[in-house]
């Protein structure tokens, strides 16, 4: 069940990041690569694709109950272009009790609309008392 989509946080909207799904168990988000993206070698900055992908993982923890990212990893697999759309999808592993597993795939997205992972996340959350 799509639950509604809340608005960029203010990070996500000064890179940019926009949200397209988001559940109890997964949401998308995505981002155009702008040249303040890059890196001193010219491709995407790996902070970039890192912040993407946590972005994803917390919109859909937060969707469940108020959450925090207690740990997370990233295997950058690919360099990224500026002017790249970038997907990030994320999607629940484990749910036990108030920790959540999550998985996060960030893909390049083609003209046509096909994928090519460019990055393997994995993250971890905790539900945290409402204030």
């Amino acid at each position: 069940m799509t639950s509604e989509i809340w608005p960029a946080e203010p990070v996500e909207a000064l890179l940019g990041i926009e949200p397209i799904s988001q559940t109890t168990t997964s949401s998308v988000v995505e981002v155009s690569v702008r040249s303040e993206h890059a890196n001193a070698h010219g491709i995407c900055h790996g902070g970039i694709m890192f912040l993407l992908a946590d972005a994803a993982m917390g919109r859909a923890s937060n969707t469940a109950a108020p959450s925090l990212a207690s740990h997370a990893e990233i295997d950058f697999l690919a360099p990224v272009p500026v002017g790249s759309r970038l997907r990030a999808t994320a999607s629940m592993r484990i749910n036990r009790r108030k920790l959540r597993i999550w998985d996060v795939a960030v893909t390049t997205v083609d003209a046509d609309g096909s994928e090519t992972v460019v990055a393997e996340f994995r993250g971890r959350t905790l539900e945290v008392a409402p204030k």
